[in-house]
C-alpha cells in the first residue's frame, strides 16, 4: 500500500534532478518525459553532457550495442499481475506461480560466483559445460498436487526402486502424468516440503565439480526425447554415487522406452492412469470445499460426490470424451473450465461442446473456413480472406476496438500493407456480423465504449476463452505460414496503440510453444528496438514464454546471454521482463541480471531496473533483496543510483490494516525480517545522492507526520535515524537544516521533531 507524498511546497533550485512531483497517482517512478533539471555540478540526467545530441553516435541503427540516448515515446505503466493474468487467458490457464528458485553460477560479481540468497542458475562456463537451476517447491503445493493426484500401479514399482537406488529414470510419453507421479516420489521420499524440480541442459552438467546440490532432497529432472536417447550408462553410475554420497534422491523424467535394454535396473516404466480416474481427483480437488449442489441444511460435500459422478463423468460428451483414453496433460484443462463455472444440466452440455478439444477445434476450424460453399456465413469466396483475417485478429486482438481490429486484419490479408489508418466509414452491424460469422459471433461480445477508437470493442464472452488459442492453433497449422504469422504480429507489435502492441507480444509468446527458435528470433528484434513500448511488448513476450514450464529453460538461457552481452536495449528488455512477472519465477536470479542491467548508462532515464527489484520485494523476498541492495550502494555510481532509487520507492509503502500506520520498510525492521543497519544504510544513499535526495527527504518528512502521536512508530523511526546519521556528519548537518528550515514551517506541532532535533547533538561517532 502506497501513501501519497508529503505536501511540501515546490522549491526552486532543489538539489534533486528528479525535481518534485506531486502530480495526482504519480507512483514514485522517474517519468522518461519529465526533464528535470540538474544541479549546477551535474550532468544531465541521461547521462548526455550534450542534450541538443538527438542519438548516440556509436549506435546509429539503433540496435541498442551502444548506450547513449534514445528517443523513446512514452510507455504505458504495466502491474505484472494484470499481464500475466491477460496471457493466461490466451495460454489456456498456464501462470506463474512457484515456490524459491535457486540460481548458481555466473554473475554480476565475476565468472563463477555464487549468487545471493535462495536462487541458483549456472550459466554455461568458458569451459563449455552447460547450466543447471533448481527451484524449491512449496509444501502447500505439492500437497494440493498430491490431493488432485490419480494413482497409478507404477507408483507402488517407483516407490520400491527408490528405496533401493538414489537415481531412477522414469519413462512414459509426454502429457501422461509421469512429472507429477515424479515429484510426488520424491515428496513421499523425503518430505512435501523437499521436493525440487531440477533444470539443466543434459544430466552430465551435474557432475561439475562446482554443481553441489542440497543435500537431502528430492530431484526431478525433465529430458527432452534427444537427451533421454543421448544419456550414457556411465552418467547414470556417476550421478547415483553422487546421490547416494549426499542423501538425495534423483529422478530423470522422459521417454526411455528405446534404453530398455542398456539402461536396465534404472528404468521404471510410467503407467498412465485411467482417464477418467484423473478427471474424478482433480475435480474432487478443484471443487473440494464448495457447495455444488444448493444443499438446503449445511452442505457435507457430498453434493461434489454427485456432481462429479452423476453430472460430469455419465455425461455422453464427456464420457466419450474420457473412454477415449487422453492423456493427463490434456483432461487436466477441461476440468479446470468446468471447475470455472460448475455448470449443470443443459449449460454442461453447452460448455462440454464448447471445450472438448476435437469439438473446440472442429468449432475453430469451421470459424476459419469463412469461403467454403455449405457455410453459414454466406461470405463470398472472395471475400473469404477478409473475414478469415478478422476472425483470427479478434482473438489475437481481443479486447481491443473494433477498428484497430478490423486495420490489423488488412494488413493480414494484403488489403492494407502500409499499416495505416483506415479512413473509410465505421463497420456497421450487419457488415461486422457477416465478417465474425455466426459461430463466432456467438462465442463475442461487441462492448459499447466511447472512448475507443469507433466506439466498439470485441471481447471474448466468459467460458470463451479457450477459443482464442484454438483459433491461433489451426490458424498456424492450416492456413498460415508459421513466418507470416511471426511477421505479422511482430508489426503488430511496432504499431503506436499499447493494447495493440501488448496483445500481440502474448501471441507471439503462444507461438514459441509451436516454434520456439523462430519465437525467440522474433522477440530478439523486438528486444532491440530504440522504441521503450516495443521494447516492453518484448518483454511481455519473455513472460508468456516462461508461463509455458517446457520453454522456461529456453527463457533463462536467452536472459542470461542478453544481461550479460555488450547490448543495452537487450538487457533492458531483461529488466523489463522481470518487472512484469519473471521476477515472480526467478526472484533471486531478478538480482544477479539487474545488476548487470543498472551498470548500463542508458538507465539513468529508465525505470526497468528499479521495477524488477520491487517486483522481487512485492513477491516476498525483502529478506533478499534489502541486502543485496546495500551491497549494491559499494558498486559503481550507476549501481549505487538505483538502489537509492530503490529504497525511494518502497520508503512510499504503508503495511496493510491493522497496521496501515506504519511504513512498510519499518514495520519489516520491527518484525525482524530485515536488519535496521541495511535499512539505515540505503536511506543514507538515498538521502545523500543529489538525484534522489529531494524526495527522500520529503517521504522521510511524511514518515515522521505519520508516526507522530504513535509511540511505538516514533520510537523505531528515532532509532532508525539514529543509524542513518551515525558515523555520517553531513546528513546530520542536513537534517539539522530539515528539521530547523523545512519541517518546522510545516508540522509546528509535531513533538517528534524534538526527539529527533536531539539526535543531531548526541556524540554518535
Amino acid at each position: 500500500m502506497t501513501a501519497p507524498h508529503f505536501p511540501y511546497p515546490p522549491v526552486v533550485g532543489d538539489d534533486d534532478p528528479d525535481g518534485p512531483r506531486d502530480a495526482p497517482g504519480d507512483d514514485g517512478y522517474d517519468r522518461p518525459t519529465e526533464g528535470p533539471a540538474a544541479g549546477p555540478d551535474q550532468d544531465p540526467p541521461d547521462g548526455r553532457t550534450d542534450p541538443a545530441d538527438p542519438a548516440d553516435p556509436a549506435d546509429p541503427a539503433g540496435t541498442g550495442s551502444a548506450e547513449g540516448c534514445e528517443a523513446d515515446e512514452p510507455e504505458e505503466p504495466l502491474d505484472s499481475a494484470d499481464v500475466i493474468r491477460g496471457l493466461a487467458d490466451l495460454l489456456g490457464g498456464a501462470t506463474i506461480g512457484l515456490g524459491d528458485v535457486r540460481v548458481r553460477g555466473q554473475n554480476a560479481t565475476g565468472h563463477g560466483a555464487v549468487a545471493i540468497g535462495t536462487v541458483n542458475v549456472t550459466t554455461a562456463g568458458a569451459d563449455g559445460t552447460g547450466r543447471i537451476w533448481y527451484e524449491s517447491l512449496s509444501g502447500n503445493d505439492v500437497g494440493e498436487l498430491a490431493q488432485g493426484y490419480a494413482p497409478t500401479s507404477s507408483d507402488q514399482q517407483l516407490d520400491r526402486h527408490l528405496k533401493r537406488r538414489h537415481l531412477v529414470c522414469l519413462s512414459g510419453p509426454s502429457a501422461s502424468g509421469r512429472f507429477t507421479s515424479a515429484v510426488l516420489a520424491t515428496a513421499r521420499r523425503h518430505g512435501h516440503d523437499r521436493a525440487c524440480v531440477l533444470g539443466a541442459e543434459q544430466p552430465a552438467d551435474l557432475l561439475g565439480s562446482s554443481e553441489r546440490l542440497p543435500a537431502g532432497r528430492g530431484y526431478v529432472l525433465r529430458l527432452a526425447d534427444t537427451a533421454a536417447n543421448a544419456v550414457d550408462g556411465f552418467t547414470l553410475v556417476a550421478l547415483a554415487a553422487r546421490a547416494e554420497a549426499t542423501g538425495m534422491t534423483l529422478i530423470l523424467v522422459g521417454d526411455f522406452s528405446r534404453r530398455g535394454q542398456d539402461l536396465a535396473g534404472h528404468v521404471v516404466e510410467h503407467r498412465v492412469p485411467p482417464a477418467v480416474e484423473v478427471f474424478r481427483a482433480r475435480l474432487r480437488q478443484q471443487l473440494a470445499g464448495l457447495c455444488v449442489g444448493w444443499c438446503p441444511d449445511g452442505c457435507d460435500g457430498t453434493c461434489v460426490e454427485r456432481y462429479v459422478d452423476d453430472e460430469c463423468v455419465t455425461h455422453p460428451l464427456l464420457s466419450a470424451y474420457l473412454a477415449g483414453e487422453p492423456r493427463p496433460g490434456e483432461v487436466v484443462p477441461v476440468v479446470e473450465l468446468i471447475a470455472r463455472t460448475v455448470p449443470h444440466g443443459p449449460a454442461l452440455t453447452e460448455r462440454l461442446e464448447q471445450l472438448l478439444p476435437r469439438q473446440l477445434r472442429e468449432r475453430a476450424a469451421q470459424i476459419l473456413d469463412a469461403g467454403r460453399p455449405d457455410g453459414p456465413d454466406g461470405v463470398d469466396a472472395w471475400a473469404a480472406d477478409r473475414a478469415r483475417a478478422f476472425r483470427l485478429t479478434c482473438a489475437v486482438l481481443a479486447g481491443q476496438p473494433v477498428a484497430e481490429i478490423d486495420q490489423a486484419a488488412r494488413r493480414l490479408a494484403g488489403t492494407d500493407p502500409t499499416g495505416t489508418a483506415s479512413v473509410g466509414p465505421r463497420l456497421r452491424g450487419p457488415e461486422l456480423d457477416t465478417l465474425l460469422g455466426s459461430t463466432l459471433r456467438q462465442a463475442v461480445v461487441v462492448v459499447g465504449d466511447e472512448r475507443a477508437a469507433g466506439g466498439r470493442r470485441i471481447e471474448f464472452g466468459a467460458g470463451s476463452e479457450q477459443l482464442r488459442s484454438t483459433l491461433l492453433e489451426v490458424a498456424w497449422t492450416d492456413w498460415w505460414l508459421p513466418g507470416q504469422l511471426l511477421g505479422w504480429l511482430a508489426d503488430l507489435v511496432r504499431s503506436d496503440v499499447p493494447g495493440i502492441r501488448q496483445a500481440a507480444a502474448g501471441a507471439i509468446g503462444w507461438s514459441a510453444g509451436r516454434d520456439v527458435r523462430a519465437a525467440l528470433e522474433t522477440v530478439g528484434d523486438l528486444a532491440r528496438e530504440r522504441r521503450a513500448g516495443v521494447r516492453q511488448a518484448a518483454a511481455i513476450v519473455l513472460v508468456a514464454m516462461a508461463m509455458q514450464p517446457g520453454l522456461r529453460q529456453r527463457v533463462r538461457t536467452e536472459l542470461d546471454q542478453w544481461a550479460a552481452g555488450p547490448a543495452a536495449h537487450l538487457r533492458d528488455t531483461v529488466a523489463r521482463a522481470y518487472g512484469l512477472g519473471l521476477a515472480r519465477l526467478w526472484p533471486d536470479a531478478a538480482l544477479v541480471q539487474l545488476r548487470l542491467v543498472a551498470q548500463a548508462r542508458m538507465q539513468r532515464r529508465n525505470n526497468s531496473v528499479v521495477r524488477g527489484l520491487v517486483e522481487v520485494y512485492r513477491d516476498g523476498h525483502a529478506a533478499t533483496l534489502v541486502p543485496e541492495l546495500v551491497d549494491w550502494t559499494s558498486d559503481d555510481p550507476e549501481v549505487r543510483l538505483h538502489a537509492a532509487r530503490t529504497l525511494r520507492v518502497l520508503a512510499d509503502r504503508w503495511a496493510e490494516p491493522p497496521r496501515e500506520h506504519w511504513p512498510e520498510l519499518l514495520d519489516l525492521v520491527r518484525r525482524r525480517i530485515v536488519s535496521p543497519g541495511d535499512v539505515a544504510a540505503l536511506w543514507a544513499v538515498a538521502l545523500g545522492m543529489p538525484q534522489t535526495a529531494y524526495r527522500s527527504w520529503r517521504t522521510l518528512g511524511f514518515w515522521l507526520n505519520r508516526a507522530d502521536g504513535n509511540p511505538e512508530v516514533a520510537a523505531h523511526c528515532v532509532a532508525l535515524l539514529r543509524h542513518v546519521i551515525a558515523g555520517r556528519p553531513p546528513l546530520r548537518h542536513r537534517l539539522d537544516h530539515q528539521v530547523r528550515h523545512v519541517w518546522r514551517p510545516i508540522m509546528p506541532r509535531n513533538d517528534l521533531l524534538d526527539a529527533v532535533h536531539a539526535l543531531i547533538d548526541e556524540d554518535l561517532s
